[in-house]
């Protein structure tokens, strides 16, 4: 079983949190790429289903892993929910690190995204993940990762600049409010991501807070590519958004299509 995860701590609230802060641009593209492939699809880091359901839903058999098993929990409830007994037989799911895996299954395709790759901050984490998805991809399988792009106006920021990231109402009236704080380390490329949620009811009064602390490791585009290249893998495409417009400086994302090189 993994280490506990900073996700076990707000799975409750994942969907009305980081689940909606992403406009959903990449559900239709990484499903067009799942129906494509036409076979089995493994989604890394997979959460509550935000992608894994939709791609059950269009036919795909999938796999999803996670590290959270209360995501994971969270997974089975809504597919519980919202899929049909024929479409549950379709998906199953892996507690487990995406550094520290083994199925017995090769995959048509592989899924890394909503830069959960950042999650990996070591260079021995990167490499095991990497290594594990080219052996367990097909022949010809396809391995797909998004990144975000690193912002150089955040970077500037000093470390003790507080971001005011929303503050909503939930569907039972009360309010859930984030800030977060980002201490960078710009030698080694790592940010400590330190968040804070506050729950507060109707009329603004506190009630819980819970911080959670992540570190992540950002990359440049072409970082990403010696890495992937490094790992064994030609990269037939990349992109700039989900919509295959080029990579370009104005960029927010960058979004890479991998086969394993040689095929």
């Amino acid at each position: 079983m993994p280490d506990t995860s900073p996700y076990d701590l707000i799975a409750e609230f994942y969907d009305e949190d980081m689940g909606i802060n992403n406009p959903g641009e990449d559900i239709g593209f990484y499903v067009r790429r799942a129906v494509r492939a036409g076979e089995n699809v493994l989604e890394l880091g997979c959460g509550t289903g935000r992608i894994t359901i939709p791609l059950v839903r269009a036919g795909c058999r999938t796999a999803g892993l996670d590290r959270s098993m209360a995501m994971l929990r969270r997974l089975r409830c809504k597919a519980a929910a919202s899929l049909h007994p024929e479409q549950r037989q379709r998906l199953h799911f892996f507690c487990a690190d995406m550094a520290d895996w083994s199925l017995r299954e090769r995959f048509a395709l592989i899924l890394c995204p909503f830069s959960a790759f950042t999650y990996l901050a070591g260079d021995k984490q990167r490499e095991r993940m990497l290594d594990t998805v080219r052996r367990h991809l097909a022949a010809d399988g396809m391995f797909i990762l998004d990144l975000f792009v690193p912002r150089q106006e955040i970077i500037r920021l000093p470390d003790d600049h507080v971001f005011h990231d929303y503050r909503r109402k939930r569907q039972d009236g009360t309010w859930l409010e984030r800030t977060k704080t980002i201490r960078k380390d710009t030698f080694n490329q790592i940010n400590l991501i330190c968040r804070t949620y506050r729950f507060l009811t109707p009329d603004g009064t506190f009630l819980r807070s819970i911080t959670t602390q992540s570190h992540i490791r950002y990359y440049f585009q072409k970082e990403v590519l010696r890495l992937l290249e490094n790992a064994g893998f030609e990269v037939t495409a990349q992109y700039g958004d989900f919509a295959g417009s080029p990579y370009g400086d104005d960029s927010r994302v960058m979004v890479f299509i991998c086969r394993p090189a040689g095929v």
